[in-house]
């Protein structure tokens, strides 16, 4: 994100550099085009006709160069018939038409008609650039045959290879406008793209944040709820055991204060099994019987923080939608250790999480859904079942091979979390 905010200022002069570029690159070759249709052209029409065509040459290159800024605005901001463009056609269409009528005047007058078609190109879509192209190619080929092949023509006599270099250079006249401004629309779609990629990058820099935080407080602020009310209930007749409760409240939303830290400054480490460990340690000081069983000594790192997640999760649910007497909480891998003989089940880490008296399930949370969105990341699944009041919560994920696997888990934590004691 550094990177890309730093070179934002240098992205933003390029760009504002590539337009002046291509509005002086269009306006020269607009001046280019009238100049080459006046010395081509005066050495073949004579007398007042000459003078019109002058007149109409100049203010149809006039008219282009006012044009041509119109082309650097975004896409369908200006439409094909704005009145510069329309003045632009009228003045090199009466130029040309003034050339044909016989006697021909000269493939040269038609420059000015093949920049207005490339103009005009410019500010068409999809096929209709060709079609206007092309249309162009017709009109000044078509309007020019006649007067070729008539005998009244003015001027020496025709001189095929010369006409057919004017005639190539028109055609190539007819490309420069649309092929200069298309660059110049691809690297703008490109930037937009850029910026497109910057926006999401923050957006899902700030979904797994709120994310983690989710993870993380959530359950520190239930169990604190859930602490707070038996501190209450047993102030009045044990007020020792209160005070112990208290106490460990206050030590819980320390520990939930250092991880907010840790997440803000990502170097929160947690073991599944530490997880494990508080979590049962949570559903036991709430009155529910919990036992943990977790047997995966090669757990990758990755895992077992989704692992952790889906731990915290279930234990959430627990406390909050049931009335729970007696909890499972099982993480083991399963299946045949890699590498497996053909046939063989592939192995895969399995996270079994069960209690009794569940209550009804909710349709508006989002708990499970992001879980589900962990797992699914390393090509897991998450699934729950109902069998009358006791609900089952399974989360698979494949084992990674063993050639690309990533290192296992640590046997202690990084730093101590958690709520159990």
């Amino acid at each position: 994100m550094t990177d890309t905010w730093q070179g934002a200022p240098r992205v933003a002069a390029d760009l504002r550099a590539m337009r002046l570029f291509t509005v002086l690159s269009l306006g020269l070759g607009m001046l280019i085009g009238g100049v080459v249709q006046v010395l081509l052209g005066v050495g073949v029409a004579n007398g007042p006709r000459t003078v019109v065509l002058l007149v109409a040459t100049t203010a149809a290159v006039l008219a282009g160069l006012t044009a041509i800024p119109l082309l650097l605005r975004g896409p369908d901001e200006v439409p094909p018939g704005h009145p510069l463009v329309l003045v632009l056609l009228a003045l090199s269409g009466a130029v040309w038409v003034l050339a044909v009528v016989p006697p021909f005047a000269g493939w040269g007058w038609a420059f000015t008609l093949a920049m207005a078609g490339g103009v005009l190109s410019c500010l068409v879509r999809g096929r209709w650039r060709a079609t206007v192209i092309l249309g162009c190619w017709a009109v000044i080929g078509l309007g020019g045959l006649p007067g070729v092949l008539a005998p009244s023509r003015v001027g020496p006599p025709p001189d095929a290879a010369a006409d057919a270099i004017v005639l190539s250079t028109v055609a190539v006249f007819t490309l420069l406008p649309l092929s200069a401004v298309w660059v110049q629309q691809v690297v703008l779609r490109l930037e937009h793209a850029r910026r497109l990629a910057s926006d999401l990058a923050v957006a899902r820099e700030r979904l797994r944040f709120a994310a983690d935080l989710h993870d993380i407080q959530g359950h520190n602020l239930q169990v604190i709820a859930l602490k707070s009310e038996l501190a209450e209930r047993l102030l009045t007749g044990q007020p020792e055991r209160a005070g112990r409760e208290i106490a460990e409240i206050r030590r819980i939303a320390r520990v939930a204060l250092d991880d907010t830290r840790a997440v803000v400054n990502d170097y929160r480490t947690v073991t599944v099994a530490t997880e494990a460990r508080n979590a049962a340690a949570v559903l036991r000081s709430a009155g529910i019987r919990c036992t943990a069983r977790i047997d995966t000594p090669d757990l990758p790192v990755a895992l077992g923080a989704v692992f952790a997640v889906a731990i915290r999760e279930a234990v959430t649910n627990v406390l909050r939608h049931s009335r729970a007497t007696e909890a499972t909480i099982e993480l083991v891998r399963v299946g045949t250790p890699h590498p497996a003989p053909p046939g063989a089940d592939a192995a895969e880490y399995r996270l079994t999480v069960t209690n009794d008296a569940a209550g009804v399930p909710r349709r508006d949370g989002t708990g499970l859904a992001g879980l589900a969105d962990r797992v699914a990341a390393q090509r897991g699944t998450v699934e729950t079942t109902r069998e009358g009041d006791t609900f089952v919560l399974v989360v698979r994920i494949p084992a990674p091979d063993a050639a690309g696997s990533a290192p296992p888990e640590p046997t202690a934590p990084g730093r101590r979390r958690g709520t159990g004691k």
